[in-house]
């Protein structure tokens, strides 16, 4: 945690060593900079915009490893909404083509790795 705030400059460091000043240490993790940091330099409409964004995100044309790298991309802006690897993969799943749902689908997956992997695959399959 110190390495990442030690980049702080200016007025971002002046807000961290003000916010430790009334925080306990013992509440002090990533997750807790990240959403303090978020709180005071991003705006909130930015953040809804961009949680619509995934919420709205399916594959459509794009391939299966593109379709994931925008899911990955998005999925911090609704942590919320993935809290657990099997809920994202609920989601990851909602999201692809039917074609390559009703392939992944029927194996209910929890593991988010093995769940692209087999999308690539029925993406493969789904070509030929």
């Amino acid at each position: 945690m110190k390495c990442v705030v030690s980049l702080l400059r200016d007025s971002a460091c002046q807000w961290w060593n003000t916010l430790m000043s009334t925080v306990l240490k013992e509440k002090v993790a990533w997750k807790f900079f990240q959403e303090e940091f978020c709180k005071k330099y991003i705006n909130q409409r930015f953040m809804d915009q961009k949680r619509k964004e995934f919420l709205d995100l399916r594959q459509g044309e794009m391939a299966v490893t593109k379709y994931e790298l925008e899911f990955m991309r998005l999925r911090k802006y609704a942590w919320e909404c993935v809290s657990t690897e099997a809920i994202m993969c609920r989601r990851f799943e909602d999201g692809l083509n039917e074609d390559i749902q009703l392939l992944v689908g029927i194996l209910e997956l929890k593991e988010f790795f093995v769940l692209v992997e087999r999308a690539y695959k029925a993406e493969e399959l789904a070509k030929e």
